[in-house]
């Protein structure tokens, strides 16, 4: 089951990637203000503490596209996005 699709980029200065995206990730699931609201409504299931991340890396293709297609399959397929995922990623290039 897929409940979130997310996406995490080195950022400006290099310095963010998955590690730092994830770790924002789960302290704003703890409580922490740290302006990461993407996903939150996975943190409101009763088991959100033993769920599961994936990733996949796409080194040869920007991030934001790879999300926005990942969405569009996921919603060719089930016919909605998934549980977490508020919006459908940016518009594809």
């Amino acid at each position: 089951m897929v409940l979130y699709v997310g996406k995490a980029t080195t950022g400006r200065s290099g310095r963010r990637g998955l590690r730092k995206r994830l770790d924002e990730y789960r302290r704003h699931g703890a409580g922490e203000a740290v302006g990461h609201w993407g996903g939150r409504y996975v943190w409101q299931l009763a088991d959100s503490g033993s769920l599961l991340v994936g990733w996949l890396s796409t080194p040869e293709r920007d991030p934001g596209d790879a999300e926005a297609q990942l969405i569009a399959e996921f919603i060719g397929v089930h016919g909605k996005r998934p549980f977490a995922n508020r919006n459908r990623g940016r518009l594809i290039k």
